[in-house]
């Protein structure tokens, strides 16, 4: 690979830089974010761009980062994966840190991340809740130790903890694979940690939603506001199209094909692609948007990215709707059509959401776009006739 100019930084510039990333050459960088300083190996692999930590700058000097950078590098000029031989050199030597099988966890699967945000969050969560493991060789690690990481948040962050378990839990079970320990998963739930941690609150969070017989007159209430800004605009489409407000807040207009909305799936929450049938009071509402020079969004801030996901939030406030969330219209759509008579599949394909197990769903050959065009126009016309 092409190293460019090497040793760029300096011991005072690797102590004293700002948040961001700042090149060594040759791959490496210092990442600095928050105060925390940590390497990392770039390069890429098979046409993809790939990241490697390298360790935190506490524990690894500049020059024993330069010299992992520099073996890293070796191996992709030889045509292997830096990542891959690490896990091998590892499992080889035995007595692999908890802290070091967590890392390559995460380089390993570096494809499963949706963004840099999502790996960066699973990186974040061990490091802050598991650090009582992250020295121990994960063949000694055992149920007390995972229960003692847990206990302090398992009731007061009970979403969090469940993820710190999850997570634990998988990294270990590649040590297993790997063969760096034996015997059962001391994260393991069943008939394991549901023993001994005690209950958590299973308090649900229901999305307060617009009764749907209320559901015309709130509709009015909106469509009165028009033209008082994107937030009004993109809950109009995210209503009559019975999206998610993030994917709503994300649209763009070549994903906009005649009267139907195609979104990828790296853009929705199932990783599907998904078909909307636009029906006319959509179009007539797109029809009537200018488009912002210098982005595809159709629904974009002042500045250009995206509105914020509290806009469309605030403009239910202001409409009087404040009792309600903007996620509720959702449901909405689905009391309407399940009581209105609409097939249960049509309905649940129109909010994208997954149907059955995965036997049912590998003979689902399609998504019934034309069938939900008589659905979508139909949740149209009630919307703005009452029915």
């Amino acid at each position: 690979m092409r190293t460019g100019s090497l040793n760029k930084l300096t011991a005072r510039t690797v102590s004293s830089a700002g948040d961001g990333m700042h090149s060594d050459g040759g791959g490496l960088f210092l990442r600095v974010k928050g105060g925390a300083r940590s390497w990392v190996f770039r390069f890429t692999k098979n046409g993809k761009k790939r990241e490697m930590g390298l360790g935190s700058q506490s524990s690894s000097s500049l020059a024993e980062a330069r010299e992992r950078a520099r073996r890293a590098r070796e191996t992709v000029s030889n045509g292997g994966d830096p990542i891959v031989q690490r896990a091998v050199d590892a499992a080889a030597h035995g007595h692999v840190s908890f802290g070091a099988a967590a890392q390559r966890f995460i380089d390993l699967h570096d494809n499963q991340w949706k963004n840099p945000k999502h790996r960066q969050q699973w990186k974040n969560t061990l490091d802050t809740y598991a650090a009582k493991l992250s020295d121990l060789p994960v063949d000694v690690i055992k149920t007390p130790h995972v229960v003692a990481c847990l206990l302090p948040i398992w009731v007061s962050k009970p979403e969090t903890a469940r993820r710190v378990r999850g997570r634990i839990e998988r990294v270990l079970s590649a040590s297993i694979a790997l063969g760096e320990r034996s015997g059962p998963n001391p994260a393991g739930w069943k008939d394991n940690l549901e023993h001994v941690l005690p209950p958590q609150r299973t308090d649900v969070k229901h999305f307060s939603a617009v009764p749907f017989d209320a559901a015309p007159d709130a509709f009015k209430n909106l469509t009165e506001r028009r033209g008082l800004g994107q937030g009004n605009n993109a809950l109009l489409f995210t209503i009559l199209t019975a999206l998610r407000s993030g994917e709503t807040r994300r649209v763009e207009w070549s994903d906009i094909d005649d009267n139907t909305l195609v979104i990828p799936g790296s853009r929705m929450k199932a990783g599907r692609v998904h078909r909307v049938p636009l029906n006319q009071p959509v179009q007539q509402l797109l029809s009537g948007l200018r488009r912002m020079a210098g982005t595809e969004l159709v629904f974009p801030s002042t500045r250009g990215g995206p509105i914020s996901n509290m806009t469309m939030a605030q403009e239910m406030k202001r409409s009087g709707l404040k009792e309600f969330t903007v996620h509720g219209w959702r449901s909405t759509f689905s009391d309407w059509a399940n009581n209105a008579g609409f097939r249960r599949d049509f309905v649940e394909d129109a909010l994208a959401h997954q149907i059955g197990n995965a036997v049912e769903r590998s003979y689902r050959r399609g998504d019934y776009l034309e069938q939900r065009r008589e659905l979508m126009d139909a949740w149209g016309e009630y919307l703005h006739d009452g029915g």
